[in-house]
């Protein structure tokens, strides 16, 4: 027979979790715009990636039960040249998208920073794992939400482009989803 303090502790957790839970708001992704910007021999090289998929748990008044998750498809890569894109899909030191299907982030924490947001996410791509800070706004509008950020990763952080001369270190990576409740 359990004991009544014992039953009292585990209403009160079952609870509290609840609380925490219903904190949450689960934001479903609609359409998602992800490019990146790199320098190639000072010519600037723009890309996108398409089929995103995510988890999206976000109330800017309860940021400590908010997480985000979110991936693409690596052989989605387009910078509007094919050599390129068939370069940069299937040669080793750059995204080798049979080895490795998918460019993943997840968030660790989010915090407020005046009227927009600092995440802190893993990202995971060719098997390794960095954590970035990606500064994000978060516009809502009813039912239907905007997510935009950007920040700059060194692609040699996760091994991309190799020792490839003339190729920036630096990419501009630009994120924009568009969700709905």
């Amino acid at each position: 027979m359990i004991s009544s303090k014992i039953r009292l502790l585990v209403y009160f957790t079952i609870s509290w979790i609840s609380i925490g839970i219903s904190y949450s708001q689960v934001w479903h992704p609609v359409s998602s715009n992800i490019t990146f910007k790199i320098k190639m021999l000072g010519a600037e090289v723009v890309g996108k990636l398409s089929g995103f998929q995510g988890a999206i748990h976000f109330d800017p008044e309860h940021l400590a039960q908010s997480s985000i998750y979110g991936s693409v498809e690596t052989n989605t890569i387009d910078t509007d040249n094919s050599l390129r894109n068939r370069h940069l899909k299937e040669k080793e030191g750059f995204f080798e998208v049979i080895k490795y299907p998918t460019i993943s982030m997840k968030s660790l924490k989010i915090e407020a920073n005046g009227e927009s947001f600092v995440g802190t996410f893993a990202l995971t791509m060719k098997g390794v794992t960095k954590n970035i800070r990606l500064p994000f706004s978060f516009i809502n509008e009813g039912e239907n939400a905007i997510f935009k950020g950007s920040t700059i990763i060194n692609r040699r952080d996760w091994q991309v482009g190799g020792g490839t001369i003339g190729m920036s270190e630096d990419v501009e990576v630009s994120i924009v989803l568009n969700v709905k409740k």
